[in-house]
């Protein structure tokens, strides 16, 4: 299910900091937690496992505001209204509930540094369809893709790929599959009859423009845990069973879906 949630700004020229994803992951668990404390617990501490990963199955896109300015602290907002898009891979009991968790919530967006006070206005359902093997998307927020390579220290750190890279369409597919994988296991979705969803099942990435923005994103900004991602920002084409489509769409193409990458809108 995919959510446009619409924010009025409650004070006037506030300033967004450029990286806010992990601010406004928190805020989505946070209103799961008040809601459904156990939905909550079993998504920020486990999720859905497979294998040693594990994934939360939802996923946001960045935030769209109509009017701003630039400034060296972030975006200087100067429209009333700001919004983006939720989408849930979930069980139809926990689709049901989803709607009515961010209604109304007021709520301070950002980082010491700069904050904008915000509430819900509105939320709606956006309809989606997908009933073809190839569908086109453009991402919403940064896509990131990732290998691990040992450092020179013989630590071991997270390599994030370009789309154009030799390994990005293998990376991409697997991660996928992983996803898959594990909503089947905890009977999130049903396969589709006839559906072959596997390593030889033929998939294809398709890159459909050189017009691709990479985009580094701080998570914890100002703490010692502090980490960047880079991600990437690009039109693609993908031919892949519909039941996989479906998840990627729903709960984010690539890594780290959860705190706000791997968003996409159907092209066509």
């Amino acid at each position: 299910m995919v959510f446009k949630i619409t924010f009025k700004v409650l004070r006037q020229n506030a300033v967004l900091p450029y990286s806010y994803q992990y601010e406004l992951s928190a805020w989505i668990y946070k209103m799961i937690a008040d809601s459904n404390s156990q939905l909550a617990t079993f998504l920020h501490n486990k999720g859905y496992t497979q294998g040693f990963k594990n994934f939360k199955l939802f996923t946001f896109s960045n935030l769209y505001l109509p009017q701003f300015n630039t400034t060296p602290q972030g975006l200087e907002i100067l429209s009333p209204t700001i919004d983006f898009t939720i989408s849930f891979l979930v069980d139809q009991a926990a689709e049901s509930m989803i709607k009515t968790l961010f209604e109304q919530h007021a709520f301070i967006l950002g980082n010491k540094h700069s904050q904008v006070p915000l509430q819900v206005e509105s939320i709606h359902t956006q309809p989606f369809s997908i009933d073809s093997n190839t569908l086109q998307f453009r991402t919403t927020s940064p896509l990131v893709v990732s290998n691990f390579e040992v450092t020179d220290q013989g630590n071991t750190q997270a390599k994030y790929l370009p789309p154009t890279h030799n390994q990005y369409e293998a990376l991409f597919f697997k991660n996928l599959l992983a996803k898959y994988k594990s909503a089947l296991q905890h009977q999130v979705i049903v396969a589709s009859p006839g559906s072959n969803c596997t390593p030889t099942t033929p998939m294809h990435f398709k890159l459909l423009d050189s017009r691709v923005r990479s985009k580094l994103i701080e998570i914890k900004t100002g703490k010692a845990s502090a980490t960047k991602v880079r991600g990437y920002l690009f039109d693609f084409e993908l031919t892949a069973p519909q039941d996989l489509l479906k998840v990627g769409y729903l709960s984010g193409f690539g890594g780290q879906s959860a705190m706000g990458f791997g968003a996409c809108k159907i092209l066509k």
